[in-house]
């Protein structure tokens, strides 16, 4: 199994430069400069106030475990039976889903603190992983 490369990513000129951010090392959430709001994932225009006038700003990539739950089934190549994904809830208010990496069980609970590991999986896919904030 650990020769499965992981599924595609989605890339529109609306989600861009998240994937761009992580090529390169940053964590980029979507913002509203008309109501400066933060929105994720990002969209072609504000959740909040509809507004087009939206760029980005750099995460600091902490943030605690809001909820989890345990992938058992079904069981696809690379990913492993049982591995968490998680949705955290980064500091600057907004939530992302992801998995849970170098952890042990005991680490994956509600209020956990948590850090991104940005992760080259392949040529083609780098994504946005967490980490226990104590790695």
């Amino acid at each position: 199994m650990s020769n499965a490369l992981r599924p595609r990513i989605g890339v529109n000129k609306d989600t861009q430069f998240f994937w761009d951010g992580l090529k390169q090392g940053q964590l980029l959430i979507q913002h509203c400069k008309a109501c400066d709001q933060l929105q994720h994932p990002p969209g072609p225009c504000c959740k909040h106030c509809q507004s087009f006038e939206l760029d980005a700003i750099e995460s600091t990539g902490r943030g605690t475990i809001h909820s989890f739950v345990r992938m058992h089934h079904p069981v696809a190549p690379p990913f492993e039976s049982g591995h968490p994904i998680v949705l955290v809830e980064l500091e600057e208010g907004t939530r992302l889903i992801a998995d849970f990496i170098n952890s042990t069980p005991e680490q994956v609970f509600i209020g956990a603190a948590v850090k991104v590991a940005i992760t080259e999986c392949d040529d083609e896919v780098t994504l946005a992983l967490f980490e226990p904030a104590s790695m």
